[in-house]
């Protein structure tokens, strides 16, 4: 038998970020005296990240760059309280394009969002969502939506938009419970 610390497991953990594919390059700015630094939305798992740039001519604010580029360097996580306000500014339309154009991951949302207690169903985790809507929302959902479009139109509402601003309210209090961002986008990751 063995005291101290934790066991060590058989495998070691993946590194971090190891399922991202692309990054939405939020800010680029220049870090004297090492070269420049970008600041972005990796996807599929919507994490704030930074990372050193070689090239920085390769890239632009707005632009979505595949992760294994060779001019990016290492990754590592980034606090929304740390963003530039050039990079603040861009997140909330970096966060509805990441929505819009991985679908199929939220979509999930508004098809299998269920009651959480007798009182609070999971559609009240979005902003405006009141209890008489969320309601509403369940017997117009059916079998399901494959699109936001139907969404919107069946229920009058911005999916997509609200969707971005539940995220976006998780990623500024770390204390939002339950978490959409851990349940419903990095769950597989």
């Amino acid at each position: 038998m063995q005291f101290g610390g934790p066991t060590e497991p058989d495998e070691e953990p993946d590194p971090p970020f190891l399922s991202e594919t692309h990054i939405r390059i939020l800010d680029l700015q220049d870090r004297r005296p090492i070269g420049h630094e970008l600041t972005g939305l990796t996807r599929p798992g919507l994490f704030l990240v930074r990372a050193r740039v070689t090239q920085a001519d390769d890239f632009e604010n707005g632009s979505t760059i595949e992760k294994e580029s060779a001019s990016i360097g290492a990754l590592s996580e980034l606090r929304l309280k740390d963003l530039s306000e050039n990079a603040n500014s861009e997140l909330f339309d970096a966060i509805s394009e990441a929505v819009s154009e991985d679908s199929h991951i939220h979509l999930q949302f508004y098809n299998s969002a269920g009651p959480m207690t007798r009182k609070f169903h999971s559609f009240q985790l979005l902003p405006g969502i009141g209890n008489s809507k969320a309601i509403q929302m369940v017997g117009l959902r059916g079998s399901g939506w494959h699109e936001f479009s139907a969404i919107d139109e069946a229920c009058t509402i911005d999916s997509v938009r609200l969707l971005a601003e539940r995220y976006l309210k998780e990623m500024e209090d770390e204390a939002q419970t339950p978490r959409l961002l851990d349940i419903l986008v990095r769950a597989d990751l």
